[in-house]
């Protein structure tokens, strides 16, 4: 199903292709190839290659040094009254993990491999083409439309109020050679391809609503932070399932960065 009640499927592009360009139906269809997004960490041009290990040594300084045991459970949501939540889940239902296995049935993608976006090692910059596992996938310019449009027909599509949604879990947001982070996201998607979750900024006390989507045929997730349409962030539904799950923050049509969303513990659990 479309997002938003679109046609059964979002485009016609797949793994390599990804063509996922501007649809109809609040659904990303369309078919032309698109291209990632511009410049990585450096600039733009390229992004860098960024090893399994350096990122679990990324994870391991992040998730020791994350120190906000009250974020997220009931208090919380007290003090920022507009944050997002999905009635009738249980307490602390943020935190649950989630593996391929269940995403992937719940939004009835299990006939579909998993589609796994390594930002800077199968997918790479030349010039102003991205290419994915060696595949010409298009523009970069291409590829930021077509995260904005994602992004925004999730934004725009109903979301359930009925507690139907599957929590992804909560991450720290960090750039790949950072060792610290104030910034956790938490994130949540329906049946329907609808993400929704807080960006919060734990040390500047302040929490905006994630709104977003997953596109069905390439798996990709793409989705923007408060009133800024902007900026969109862009990674895979399955790199969501990692405990380390790489991604891409456009800033516009002309710039993007690479960043890590590392998969935090429910701080009780963690014996912080």
């Amino acid at each position: 199903m479309g997002v938003g009640g679109g046609r059964a499927g979002y485009g016609a592009g797949g793994v390599g292709r990804l063509g996922v360009g501007v649809g109809t139906d609040l659904g990303v269809g369309g078919g032309r190839p698109g291209g990632f997004g511009v410049g990585g960490v450096g600039g733009v041009g390229g992004l860098n290659p960024v090893s399994a290990s350096a990122r679990y040594t990324t994870a391991a300084a992040v998730r020791n040094g994350y120190n906000y045991p009250g974020v997220y459970g009931a208090g919380w949501y007290a003090n920022y009254p507009g944050a997002w939540y999905a009635p009738g889940w249980t307490a602390n239902a943020v935190w649950n993990p989630c593996t391929w296995s269940t995403a992937s049935v719940y939004c009835g993608y299990s006939e579909a491999p998993p589609v796994y976006y390594d930002y800077g090692n199968n997918v790479t910059y030349q010039d102003n083409s991205v290419y994915v596992n060696g595949e010409n996938a298009g523009t970069t310019q291409q590829y930021y439309q077509q995260a904005s449009t994602l992004a925004s027909s999730g934004a725009a599509a109903d979301a359930p109020s009925d507690g139907d949604w599957l929590p992804l879990g909560v991450f720290a947001l960090t750039k790949p050679d950072q060792t610290k982070s104030d910034v956790s996201v938490q994130l949540a998607v329906s049946k329907q391809g609808v993400i929704r979750g807080n960006y919060t900024d734990s040390a500047g006390n302040k929490n905006q609503v994630i709104q977003g989507s997953v596109d069905k045929e390439s798996q990709r997730v793409a989705f923007t932070v408060g009133d800024d349409t902007q900026t969109v962030f862009d990674t895979g539904l399955y790199n969501l399932t990692k405990a380390e799950a790489p991604c891409l923050k456009h800033l516009g049509s002309d710039s993007a960065e690479q960043w890590l969303l590392v998969r935090l513990q429910q701080p009780d659990a963690a014996g912080k």
